[in-house]
């Protein structure tokens, strides 16, 4: 069962007291694709996550790329030496400082919602370079990749293929309410008012050719806020933000409104009619229950997003684990 935190390198100051034997993977995120390269030379605590990979014990340490808004992909995929280039660079860096394995994170191939770069193009040239990595990386390291929790997503990857690669897929089954309505973001099961949620992604990536057991569930260790909003199922004036400050200020936030559970869709929320904000997280509850699903359905483990987000005491991560 995969337990797997994905962690902001430019915050890493170690894990938490306990939290190694509660995680199986951790993704330090993101290595970045600059003039076709893969990079880390943005990252501000190299030595440290040296120093972290060579103490990690029975840990899987794995190197993510890309991010949302993180382009470069494209174009570097689109040729033969484009793909040998990023596919060697990435290689080199993971090999080179002792990581288990590549995770990416690219979003999206052939989708430019992040501003990035897209082709019709990428959907085939994707394949081609995670081909490439595997060849490069050997067998016995972890190839992975987040996908998105839409049926785009799959349909601009050529799953059958890259399965033959992936030792897994992490789904990103949070951020997924709609932008016209107000909605759950990280539900485990759908409502009326909420679609798209973990079990319906996870159908949609089985139905697609995904084994059970090469899916990784998403778990969000953060809130969306829609703000000016008449409650769950209201019109949209816009996008959901994050609430900075991840688990703790979250709950400072809902003091006065209350913690709310939607026990159909497994989602925590609040929604305060004063301040007209709804808000939309994960909570030890609603882990618990992803937790749970994941093991009746026989499903590969589970990630979230991100590690930095939650309490001094690992609360949320606890809540997985126990």
């Amino acid at each position: 069962m995969i337990i797997s935190a994905y962690i902001n390198e430019s915050i890493f100051t170690g894990l938490r007291d306990g939290d190694a034997e509660r995680l199986t993977h951790v993704n330090f995120a993101f290595a970045l694709v600059k003039d076709g390269k893969g990079s880390i030379d943005h990252w501000r605590n190299k030595e440290m996550i040296y120093n972290f990979i060579r103490n990690k014990g029975h840990l899987k340490v794995v190197l993510s790329v890309g991010g949302w808004g993180a382009g470069g992909f494209s174009p570097a995929v689109a040729t033969v030496e484009g793909r040998e280039l990023l596919a060697q660079s990435l290689v080199d860096i993971a090999l080179n400082y002792g990581f288990d394995g590549i995770d990416m994170d690219w979003e999206y191939p052939g989708d430019d919602i992040a501003g990035i770069e897209a082709s019709p193009s990428d959907r085939a040239n994707y394949t081609m370079l995670i081909e490439l990595i595997r060849q490069k990386l050997g067998k016995d390291k972890i190839l992975s990749m987040a996908a998105g929790g839409t049926q785009k997503c799959i349909d601009n990857l050529e799953i059958d293929k890259l399965m033959k690669f992936m030792d897994f897929i992490n789904l990103m089954t949070y951020d997924l309410c709609p932008w016209d309505k107000v909605s759950h973001h990280t539900a485990l099961f759908p409502t009326e008012a909420c679609k798209m949620t973990g079990h319906s992604v996870a159908k949609l990536y089985e139905n697609a050719g995904v084994a059970r057991s090469q899916i990784i569930l998403g778990a969000a260790f953060y809130a969306r806020v829609y703000k000016n909003v008449d409650g769950i199922g209201s019109k949209v004036n816009s996008a959901p933000d994050f609430i900075d400050g991840g688990y703790p200020n979250t709950l400072k936030r809902i003091e006065i409104s209350g913690l709310k559970y939607d026990n159909k869709a497994e989602a925590a929320y609040a929604y305060d009619p004063t301040t007209r904000e709804f808000i939309s997280f994960d909570n030890p509850r609603s882990l618990t229950a992803k937790m749970k699903y994941v093991k009746d359905n026989g499903l590969g483990g589970i990630m979230f997003w991100e590690y930095s987000h939650d309490d001094d005491k690992s609360t949320l991560l606890k809540s997985i684990t126990k």
